[in-house]
């Protein structure tokens, strides 16, 4: 409390002060409209006209216990005592103006510390108001999306299927060829409902991963097989050698990243011929494996955004929902790797990594 100081302003003897001065003073303190305010109301109340007072003991008092609201008690008696002539400051009084000036020094300390734990508390509200923002935008997107994903393959199977049961006199090719665009769109519709749920899953850490010990090179060779390389016009080059890693993962998870990547340089790589590249090395105790073909690439505005929920490689020939991608980022996050897109290479360049926590099976 500024008023527990012992700044004896029952001292005041009166003097020759000048009114002027103490109002200056006063005014540089408290601010010009308080201060003449402070002075008008004394002088009122000795029945003088104007705004200045006689700098009676009792006037000195009060102007004391103004000033001490904004610079302490011994303060406000050292100051005035410098105007009124016949006052002296003590060594006591320049002891309790050294003790009050580390008092606000500290208090400044702590109101700099309070004003900075405050910016920073500002800044991550504004951060975590930014991203709560920034999800329902994605939240939105994401229905608006889904709902266009699952209308389309819906609407194909109910006219084929309305087709089929209202029109009589269909030859035996159009009704089998009814049937198979149901049957496709049947499968598209499962599939994407299929990856819902597997991307749901796993973005909520509810997947249980089944470790296992098994070859690198047998992964890729499941791989390949199951994204339809084998007779098709992709050619994947392979160094069986560098591949010869014993990997201790859930062997089923990362198979499903191969696939994916492997799969998209067979629909989306436009060189003449398409070569598909897998590159193995170990950097760092981590296995680093790169698939990179011979197309045109991924344009940069689009490399920013692959691994997002339903971003497609190439719109003008998709045939999945875009739900691809996201779902390998998802599932190395969990084994403890990243997959990433290289930029700057010839053609699409993908390196998924993970840690090495197995020995070379040749050793």
């Amino acid at each position: 409390n500024v008023f527990d100081h012992s700044g004896t302003p029952g001292g005041w003897t009166g003097g020759m002060a000048q009114s002027e001065d103490l109002l200056i003073m006063a005014q540089r303190i408290m601010g010009a409209t308080e201060a003449q305010a402070l002075f008008a109301e004394a002088a009122k109340r000795q029945g003088l006209a104007g705004y200045l007072p006689e700098p009676s003991p009792t006037f000195l008092q009060e102007l004391e216990r103004e000033l001490s609201g904004s610079v302490g008690a011994a303060t406000a008696h050292a100051m005035i005592s410098q105007i009124v002539g016949g006052a002296a400051v003590s060594v006591e009084d320049l002891m309790a103006v050294a003790d009050e000036t580390a008092q606000i020094m500290e208090y400044s300390s702590q109101l700099e510390a309070k004003s900075q734990e405050l910016a920073r508390t500002a800044r991550q509200l504004r951060q975590a108001n930014e991203k709560l923002t920034q999800l329902s935008v994605q939240k939105d997107g994401f229905l608006s999306q889904i709902s266009h994903e699952l209308r389309t393959p819906m609407t194909s199977i109910r006219a084929f299927s309305e087709i089929l049961r209202d029109t009589g006199d269909l030859t035996p090719e159009e009704q089998s060829k009814y049937a198979s665009v149901i049957h496709d769109e049947a499968v598209r519709l499962t599939r994407l409902l299929d990856d819902l749920l597997d991307l749901s899953v796993l973005e909520n850490g509810q997947v249980v991963l089944h470790v296992q010990t098994g070859s690198l090179a047998d992964l890729l060779d499941r791989a390949e097989r199951a994204a339809g390389v084998q007779g098709g016009t992709l050619r994947v080059m392979r160094d069986r050698v560098a591949e010869s890693v014993e990997l201790t993962t859930d062997l089923d998870r990362l198979v499903q990243v191969f696939i994916n990547l492997i799969a998209n340089a067979r629909k989306y790589c436009d060189g003449q011929p398409p070569v598909l590249t897998i590159r193995t090395s170990v950097a760092d105790g981590q296995l680093v494996i790169d698939f990179t073909d011979n197309g045109s690439g991924i344009a940069p505005a689009q490399q920013a955004v692959i691994f997002e929920k339903f971003s497609r490689i190439g719109q003008h020939k998709a045939g999945g929902a875009g739900l691809g991608l996201a779902i390998c980022r998802e599932i190395m996050a969990r084994l403890d790797g990243a997959v990433s897109y290289l930029p700057g290479q010839k053609g699409a360049a993908f390196r998924v990594t993970l840690p090495l926590a197995a020995r070379m099976a040749a050793q």
